[in-house]
């Protein structure tokens, strides 16, 4: 099991908390002696991972709703911010949501360690769930007209009718509608204010938004259209036309979010493809530098490729480059990214893991490799890799993100030549325990 990291980026181990549920659930303050006996085994377990859920759903929705209050008074105090600003706090916006990942996935872990993964439902299942029905935010100040709208949408949307400007950017930032249906001229934050701070968050920058305006000039629809607006109306519109022009919003925004992940997916093993680790891999660096924690890069090669693709054709080639995929996705926290390098190389970057702790987990796919079996043809086909990690050097900028993937691939050719089938951290790496086991120091 991966080690998981807290919100102050100390480490913890995640096997201990999920062995130990009493534990985690009695760190947040000292149990009541009064009180009766926190039950053990699954029971205590199901209880211990219901408040943990709890306490995950209202850190993720505190710190999106933090983002969103400082962009909010910046905006309404000078107007939209300055571009470091804005990037700022989209970074801010990212730094909350890789928490609430990693949250989730500790979640995760415990649920499975006590056998609930069927009976204990996490908070954040039932919004996926009704996933099917897009959800609605309508900003409108002038309650006949915000009633009309939400009544004649109710009937297929999830609707959420706000008053205010500086409202509808904390509830759009905090849980991210499907469309923003909103009138261009509200109390505080105005349409314009409210588009530029959704397309400068991370979370919130493919947001569809609809302005509607009773008497918006031509430099203000041009102005709104700039900023990412996919449709300004002029009020008063027909439910009908308005209906239809939210179904083409919707429509569109479900065929780019395809478009993007096939672009950012390789098409064999799902995992991401180069050009998606490539923009991760900067935004990582880029986190660890800014607050001083670790970040390893695991490159993976898959030993003996060829044979299988010469004796048994390149389709049994692509099914064992399948079957390794699947087994590093299983490794991989919701933090974590994996994608293929290119042809037989994968390639894994992995926030707030240390080079020792990159080594643990590429001895555990090298044990889960050699238990997996793949057929071809009646023929079976031997899964092997060897891994090169790398850890990022600390100081500021003391080298740049190709550098850590430059050293990682070194420390993967150094385990082909020590014999393949195993792990080799680089040098270089800081803080290097070595674990048990055929791990090598390049």
């Amino acid at each position: 099991m991966r080690r998981r990291v807290g919100a102050n980026g100390e480490n913890r181990d995640a096997e201990a908390t999920a062995r130990d549920p009493a534990s985690a659930a009695d760190s947040s303050g000292p149990a009541d002696p009064s009180g009766p006996a926190e039950p053990s085994g699954p029971a205590g377990a199901a209880r211990a991972a219901a408040a943990l859920g709890d306490h995950v759903s209202t850190l993720a929705r505190s710190a999106r709703a933090l983002h969103a209050r400082l962009w909010s008074l910046a905006a309404g105090r000078h107007g939209p911010p300055a571009p470091a600003l804005a990037h700022a706090l989209g970074l801010a916006e990212q730094d909350a949501l890789a928490l609430a990942s990693a949250a989730e996935a500790m979640l995760q872990a415990l649920r499975a360690d006590a056998g609930l993964a069927a009976r204990l439902p996490l908070p954040w299942d039932a919004a996926a769930d009704t996933a099917a029905r897009p959800r609605l935010l309508v900003c409108e100040d002038d309650p006949d007209q915000r009633d009309a709208v939400v009544e004649a949408l109710t009937g297929d949307y999830d609707v959420e009718a706000l008053e205010s400007g500086a409202a509808t950017l904390l509830a759009a930032v905090a849980a991210p509608p499907d469309l923003l249906l909103m009138d261009l001229r509200v109390p505080g934050l105005d349409g314009l204010d409210v588009l530029a701070g959704l397309r400068a968050g991370a979370g919130t920058g493919d947001v569809p938004v609809i302005l509607l305006s009773g008497h918006a000039d031509d430099g203000t629809r041009v102005r709104a259209l700039e900023l990412g607006a996919v449709d300004v109306l002029q009020k008063p519109v027909s439910l009908r036309e308005l209906r239809a022009r939210i179904e083409r919003a919707l429509r569109l925004a479900r065929s780019h979010s395809q478009l993007r992940a096939m672009a950012q997916t390789d098409v064999l093993t799902g995992l991401a493809n180069l050009r998606a680790f490539r923009s991760r891999l900067d935004d990582e660096v880029r986190r660890a530098r800014r607050y001083g924690t670790a970040l390893t890069c695991l490159m993976a090669d898959m030993d003996h490729l060829k044979p299988v693709n010469d004796e048994l054709g390149h389709a049994a080639g692509d099914l064992a480059l399948a079957a390794m995929a699947d087994v590093l996705r299983t490794e991989l926290r919701a933090t974590d990214l994996g994608a293929r390098y290119g042809g037989d190389e994968f390639v894994l970057l992995l926030p707030h893991t240390t080079a020792s702790e990159g080594l643990v987990l590429a001895e555990r796919v090298c044990a889960r490799l050699r238990e997996a079996r793949l057929e071809v043809g009646g023929r079976p086909v031997p899964l092997r890799a060897s891994f090169g990690v790398a850890e990022l050097a600390a100081g500021p900028a003391s080298e740049s993100p190709g550098d850590l993937v430059r050293r990682a691939d070194e420390a993967l050719y150094a385990a082909k030549r020590a014999g393949r089938g195993q792990a080799v951290a680089h040098a270089g790496s800081r803080g290097l325990a070595l674990p048990s086991g055929p791990a090598l120091t390049a």
